[in-house]
């Protein structure tokens, strides 16, 4: 009975047809590749992420240490500027799109961009008076009336290095000379004009007593005047006045007094005007050289 019941299985079991098996190994094989294809794509996704960043974080760098005042992160620490990215999963990376590694942040500027700061204005002289002592007595020898020229020609002799132009004499003063100097940053102007007081107007004039020794020199500083924005002021025992007026501006144009920067600080002033060789008679060396060196002075108005 046994045998007769496994005879009649076996034989219903031939009867049937097999099921279709399909391309079984097939789609396993391209499941495969595809599985490591996206596994390729994940980690170079990965990497290109990290290595922007790393170029970020390095252009960010840069520009810290173009600037003077800025603080570098420690070795190890992420930057103020730039967290450091968290390390995506395989399957997030498979998602994140591929970032060039030339990626440089656009807030990061060049040293050349860097703006540089003004500089800081300098504080108008103090009005004050001084007491000085003349280095040398006027210089003996002969004496001559003192003239435009020879003005100018003291003057250049006493300014600090520059380039000198722009010359020139009042209307109606001889000894009122203005030119212009440039020490680098532009030109200003500077006038000088000598006089000679009355014995007892403004010191005590000794007849006689030599243009040296003890003089007082006053500073004073005139804001609203760019023509005299500083005046410095020199007075001698023998009557003698010398006055060196420092613009903040320069000449009439014909429309306007340009404006300018001073070309002079109120000590260059004073030892100008403290010059012994200051009079309304200088020495005739000096005149003789001044009317070779200015034959013709121009008259600025």
């Amino acid at each position: 009975m046994t045998d007769e019941l496994r005879a009649l299985l076996r034989a219903d079991l031939d009867a049937e047809r097999p099921p279709p098996i399909g391309d079984i190994v097939g789609a396993a094989i391209r499941d495969g590749r595809r599985r490591r294809r996206n596994r390729r794509l994940g980690a170079v996704g990965a990497w290109a992420v990290v290595a922007g960043a790393l170029a970020i974080v390095l252009v960010s760098g840069m520009g810290l240490a173009a600037r003077p005042d800025a603080v570098l992160p420690a070795a190890g620490e992420p930057s103020p500027a730039e967290p450091s990215p968290a390390e995506p999963s395989p399957a997030e990376s498979a998602a994140l799109p591929s970032v060039p590694a030339t990626t440089q942040s656009p807030s990061v500027a060049s040293p050349e961009t860097v703006p540089i700061m003004p500089t800081a204005p300098t504080a108008p002289p103090q009005a004050r008076t001084l007491t000085i002592h003349s280095g040398t007595q006027r210089a003996e020898g002969m004496q001559k009336k003192a003239t435009s020229a020879a003005m100018l020609h003291l003057l250049t002799q006493l300014l600090p290095p520059g380039r000198t132009s722009h010359f020139g004499v009042a209307s109606d003063n001889d000894l009122h000379v203005q030119l212009y100097l440039d020490r680098g940053d532009g030109p200003g102007m500077v006038r000088v004009v000598v006089d000679q007081t009355p014995p007892g107007v403004r010191q005590k004039a000794v007849a006689g007593r030599p243009h040296g020794g003890t003089g007082i020199v006053t500073i004073d500083n005139f804001p609203d005047n760019c023509l005299q924005n500083t005046v410095v002021a020199a007075e001698w025992a023998d009557g003698t006045m010398v006055q060196i007026d420092v613009a903040s501006c320069l000449a009439w144009d014909g429309n306007r007094n340009a404006p300018a920067a001073p070309v002079l600080t109120a000590d260059e002033a004073v030892r100008i005007v403290s010059d012994p060789r200051w009079g309304v008679k200088m020495a005739a060396a000096e005149v003789d050289a001044g009317g070779k060196r200015f034959p013709a002075v121009p008259v600025f108005g």
